[in-house]
Formats: structure tokens, C-alpha cells, sequence
């Protein structure tokens, strides 16, 4: 039973981390700045060390689920893309 209690603590640790960093990675492109939305995300992240957060499991995992993140979001928001030509010439 302790190793069921365990494994069920573990899955929610993670489900609950990769939950946390998905909402804010898509609150920071819900603000119209997707290029600026992976700078705005790592912006955050120094919080956990310099508060006492960094004794919880729940926040260490989600820090490093919210780089994850950002690095996703830097890599597909287009922020190094030109913006697609509408015209004539």
C-alpha cells in the first residue's frame, strides 16, 4: 500500500507540474507578445530560488517543466520568422 501511495504521488506531482507550466506558458501567449512570450515565462522562474519554494518538490519540477515550456515556445512561436508579405510587390 506505501508503494501505491507512492506512485500516485508521483503521477500528480507531474501531471500537476506539466499543468501549471502549459497554463502559464499559454497565459504569456494569450497576452498578443508570442515573441516575447518564452522571455516572459523565464522571467518568472528566479521567484522559486530566491523564496523558500525551493524546498518543494512541486515547485522544482514545475520550474523545470516551465523551461520545457519556454523552450518550446521559443522554438515554435515564430519569434524568428519574418511576418508573411502581404502585397503586391
Amino acid at each position: 500500500m506505501y508503494v501505491l501511495s507512492i506512485i500516485i504521488e508521483s503521477v500528480g506531482l507531474v501531471v500537476g507540474s506539466v499543468v501549471l507550466a502549459g497554463s502559464l506558458c499559454w497565459l504569456a501567449v494569450r497576452l498578443h507578445h508570442t515573441r516575447w512570450a518564452p522571455f516572459l515565462v523565464v522571467i518568472l522562474l528566479p521567484i522559486v530560488p530566491l523564496s523558500s519554494l525551493n524546498q518543494s518538490e512541486f515547485a522544482r519540477l514545475s520550474a523545470i517543466c516551465v523551461l520545457v515550456g519556454a523552450l518550446f515556445l521559443w522554438l515554435f512561436s515564430g519569434a524568428d520568422r519574418a511576418p508573411p508579405h502581404i502585397g503586391g510587390e
